[in-house]
């Protein structure tokens, strides 16, 4: 479900919605070298708070959130005030936006299959094809944008998470290394792979009673309608576990995808294997709000995804279905696993970073061909920090607490 967007003061260059949804020409590219050739460093200097020139506030973040109902907003808004990676977290297709009001040439690299909103909790293990992979843990907002401005996230995601300098260094280090040399890249410790055993057994006794979910919080009471479009769709579509116990809402009001629509389908297999399917609404991705060539928008969205950054296809989990008159993300809620840095100590936390930087920089690497790895290492610590001070200034003038 492509959603065509209202222009805004800060969406000067934003993508227009239509064409081929599959692969779409972007109306704010200048050039077609201006998104596939590589920008030279040699001729940049880092981004200046001088050339952002339009206001990040509630008017502008709300104006590119048109899937969002008013009252959900507000008590988003009210989440996003809570902490500055809550702020940055929430406005990623502002974050886009923002980029993309810049000429095209001051962002150097190509374009590449970006993870979106990379930051530290949307990496992580999921279950695929029966074994354990760390790798992008969240396609949300995954699509086609200038690698400088996925690098670019990370950077200023780790460093309004964490407010560590030497953390800070530690990201750019790992990812500038990779950049230079696959062979440099910092593999996740394995130790980090959670028994998925126990993650199902605790899911499971955390959310069911019986044969039912249990209700209360975000989860909540399905309408009759809904029940019986999810028992519909399940009963049509193979890839579903065969026997359907319960379905329930889960209803967000905080993070980058709340007001969308989620169900929960506690179901068991033919082996008796009891799991939580979510079933989450889809709309624009962030990256779609930004500058693009290319969108990977079409049935087959998850296949693409999938093959790029796990490498694999697993097709019994992340795929496409269509309810309600909606487009959803179908997958299983106990084959996947996101770090909590509330529940690591200084030690893993840094191993962490290491890792998703150096992660994200191996599917970088093409977007970077021909540029110095010494010259990318400052400009891309020095754009960090101005972005950041950026955003941590957006967030103090909205009222952050």
């Amino acid at each position: 479900m492509r959603m065509c967007l209202l222009s805004t003061a800060l969406l000067l260059a934003a993508a227009a919605c239509a064409g081929d949804p599959n692969v779409e020409a972007n109306s704010t590219s200048s050039t077609e070298d201006a998104l596939k050739g590589n920008a030279s460093l040699s001729s940049l200097s880092s981004l200046q708070s001088s050339e952002f020139v339009h206001v990040l506030s509630k008017s502008s973040i709300r104006a590119l959130q048109t899937w969002v109902d008013d009252t959900t907003f507000e008590a988003k808004w009210a989440s996003m005030l809570s902490a500055p990676i809550e702020f940055f977290g929430g406005a990623d297709s502002a974050y886009h936006a923002d980029l993309a009001s810049l000429p095209s040439l001051r962002l150097p690299g190509a374009e590449v299959l970006c993870h979106g909103d990379p930051k530290f909790d949307n990496f992580g293990w999921t279950k695929v094809d029966g074994r354990g992979l760390f790798s992008n843990n969240d396609f949300d907002e995954t699509g086609f944008c200038p690698v400088a401005a996925d690098a670019l996230r990370y950077l200023v995601a780790t460093d309004l998470w964490f407010s560590d300098s030497k953390l800070n260094n530690t990201a750019l280090s790992a990812y500038v290394d990779t950049v230079e040399d696959v062979q440099n890249q910092v593999s996740v410790d394995p130790s980090t792979e959670p028994n998925w055993d126990d993650v199902r057994t605790k899911g499971i006794a955390k959310s069911t009673v019986g044969d039912s979910l249990v209700l209360g919080g975000e989860v909540q009471q399905a309408t009759p309608n809904e029940v019986a479009a999810v028992r519909a769709l399940v009963a049509a579509d193979k890839r579903f576990p065969s026997t359907l116990l319960d379905v329930a809402r889960n209803v967000r009001t905080s993070g980058g995808s709340a007001g969308l629509r989620r169900f929960w389908v506690f179901s068991k297999d033919d082996q008796a294997t009891r799991t939580i399917i979510e079933l989450k609404e889809l709309t624009t991705p962030g990256t779609e709000f930004g500058r693009f060539s290319r969108t990977v928008d079409g049935p087959d969205r998850f296949d693409v995804l999938k093959s790029f950054w796990w490498n694999a296809a697993g097709t019994g989990d992340h795929y496409t279905v269509y309810l309600l008159d909606g487009r959803f993300l179908v997958r299983d809620r106990l084959i996947r696993a996101n770090p909590k840095p509330d529940k690591m100590n200084p030690r893993q936390v840094t191993a962490m970073v290491q890792a998703e930087a150096s992660l994200l920089a191996a599917k970088h690497r093409d977007g970077w061909r021909n540029v110095s790895p010494k010259k990318l290492k400052v400009w891309l610590h020095d754009s960090a920090a101005v972005l950041t001070t950026r955003w941590r200034a957006a967030y103090a003038a909205a009222g952050g607490t």
